[in-house]
């Protein structure tokens, strides 16, 4: 909730029209702490037994949290290089596809490692999209203004992204790490690649106006 609030102080040096990355980052942390809030108060869970017959914690709040803050991220990040809204629009479709992958399978099939397997390497596949954007396509006809800052955040959120695959392969996948471990090293790339790379993009003044320049809204015109 921190970060949500000094986001929300970041944008009032700025005009209305131009707070727009200000305010999809604030609804993006402002989210995901309400969704640790309810796992915090042992909300938004259930149990589920896996194929080796162990039982563990499934926290699907965290893919309702992911299903509204990633597009939101995402959406940031588009803005940012001046990505067309239909480019924007199909790759948070890929991303909300990706998130669906991971989450049916520990749903559905917990114990069915076909069917869980299968659905996450569906998800992967969409996935596929999502990186080649942000580390290809949305540079092409980057203003050089903001060059160095979207570089940053895109190179890192792709490297944190590409760590959760990973985390759901121990965890809901096989179980190999415990709930507690789970719920550490979530916490930790998700204040990373929220809390964190948001202040990175706000925190540059010269990014900030060169990104909403183009028109009122700050928004691409393409």
């Amino acid at each position: 909730f921190a970060s949500t609030g000094a986001y929300y102080a970041m944008s009032l040096k700025y005009p209305m029209e131009k707070r727009t990355f200000h305010y999809v980052t604030m609804f993006v942390t402002g989210i995901a702490s309400i969704a640790y809030l309810i796992m915090a108060f042992d909300g938004g869970n259930v149990m589920v037994t896996l194929a080796s017959g162990d039982e563990r914690k499934f926290f699907y709040v965290r893919y309702l949290d992911w299903a509204f803050t990633t597009p939101l991220l995402l959406l940031d990040i588009g803005l940012l290089a001046g990505a067309s809204l239909s480019h924007i629009s199909f790759i948070i479709g890929c991303d909300v596809l990706m998130i669906v992958g991971g989450l049916a399978g520990p749903v559905f099939f917990p114990a069915n490692e076909t069917a869980k397997w299968t659905l996450f390497t569906i998800g992967m596949i969409w996935f596929a999209p999502i990186i080649y954007a942000m580390l290809v396509e949305w540079k092409v006809k980057m203003n050089p203004a903001v060059a160095g800052t979207y570089s940053l955040v895109a190179n890192l959120t792709v490297v944190l992204w590409a760590a959760y695959p990973i985390m759901w392969a121990l965890c809901e996948g096989t179980g190999v790490l415990s709930d507690e471990t789970e719920v550490i090293l979530y916490t930790i790339l998700d204040v990373t690649a929220k809390a964190a790379l948001g202040f990175v993009l706000l925190g540059n003044h010269g990014t900030i106006e060169a990104a909403t320049s183009g028109d009122k809204a700050g928004l691409p015109m393409n």
